[in-house]
Parts: C-alpha cells; sequence; structure tokens
C-alpha cells in the first residue's frame, strides 16, 4: 500500500496528538518545547533549513537517557526531519558515539498493532529507501538547546515545517537485536 493513501489518515494522527496535548509529566523537562525559531535561506534548489530548540532543561547528552528526540514534521508527516538517540540500536553511520544523536529524514505511518497506544510509528521500508535516511546534518547540541543546520529543503519534499515536537522511541526487536517496529510518542509540540 503506497504511503499516499495514508496521507489523510496521518494528517488527522497528527493534528490529533498535537491537539491532546501530550504527556504533561514532561512539560518541565527537557522533552518540554520552551522555544522554536525555523529559518529558511537561499531560493529554488539550493533552499535550506535550520530548525533551533529550547527545551524546558538541559538535553541529556551520556546517551543513558532512553530514545528521544525531536523533530519536525513536514508534508503530512512525509520526510519527516529528526534530530534523535536510540543507543544501542546503530543505524547511522554519523551518530555521535557518546550521546547517540544523530539525524534522518524519516516517512511515519499510522502505528500498527506493535505500536498500540503511540502515536505514529516509522515507516521503516518507506524511510529506508529515502536517500536522506542516513544524512549527515551539522546538528548542535548546548545545554538546554539543540539545532541542526543547513539541511536541503529538497531532501524534506520541498515541504514546508508544519509542527516541531520532541518525542520518545519505542523500539521493538528482532532475535538479532534489530528493530522490526520503531514506535513513536509525541511529548510536546511548538
Amino acid at each position: 500500500m503506497k504511503l499516499i493513501k495514508h496521507t489523510a489518515v496521518l494528517a488527522s494522527a497528527i493534528s490529533l496528538a498535537l491537539i491532546s496535548g501530550v504527556a504533561p509529566a514532561e512539560t518541565s523537562g527537557y522533552l518540554s518545547i520552551k522555544q522554536v525559531k525555523v529559518e529558511l535561506k537561499g531560493k529554488g534548489d539550493s533552499k535550506t533549513l535550520d530548525v533551533e530548540i529550547n527545551a524546558g532543561n538541559t538535553i541529556p547528552a551520556d546517551g543513558k537517557s532512553g530514545a528521544f528526540g525531536y523533530a519536525a514534521l513536514t508534508d503530512d508527516g512525509n520526510n519527516l526531519l529528526v534530530l534523535a538517540t536510540h543507543l544501542p540500536i546503530d543505524d547511522s553511520s554519523h551518530e555521535d558515539p557518546s550521546s547517540g544523536f544523530h539525524t534522518h529524514v524519516l516517512d511515519l505511518k499510522a502505528p500498527t498493532d506493535a505500536c498500540k497506544g503511540a502515536n505514529f510509528e516509522v515507516d521503516l521500508e518507506n524511510s529506508g529507501k529515502n536517500s536522506a535516511f542516513d544524512a549527515d546534518y551539522k546538528w548542535k547540541l548546548e545545554g538546554d538547546k539543540i539545532s541542526v543546520k543547513n539541511v536541503p529543503v529538497s531532501d524534506l519534499g520541498n515541504a514546508g515545517v508544519e509542527a516541531v515536537v520532541s518525542f520518545k522511541l519505542k523500539p521493538i526487536l528482532d532475535a538479532n537485536k534489530k528493530p522490526t517496529n520503531l514506535c513513536v510518542t509525541v511529548i510536546d509540540q511548538a
């Protein structure tokens, strides 16, 4: 089934997840979003995106705080820019060895039975086909601020940013410790 058929359902799910105000227990922590700055630069094929997020507390950089991250939602869940950590899963050749942070461009889908209770699920098959899946975008983490700069907008399907969110990931692993499903729960949004 093509992802296009899921667009209306996914757009509704994104709206519902964002409107419902997610996980109030996190509102003062590193997964709360206090301020976001999104900037488009350039024109045409050279247009780039910068995203800067100020969290409610210091963002853990020790790789021991579980699987979480920040995302710029684009194009109804297609070509989603994420800055995430999920050690010990190794799906990037560009992840920071101590924090585990790295960038991806992913597609989302409605959660399957494996991800019941989550807001979304990463569409692993379609995401893996994207040439920007293992992107080496320049990112920076300092205290309560995390940013990614100079992301080619063409990698995001030339779509605008609809929302910026923080999230937790719940990986479902097979016997070889490889993810079969990645469940996404939105924590906060801006």
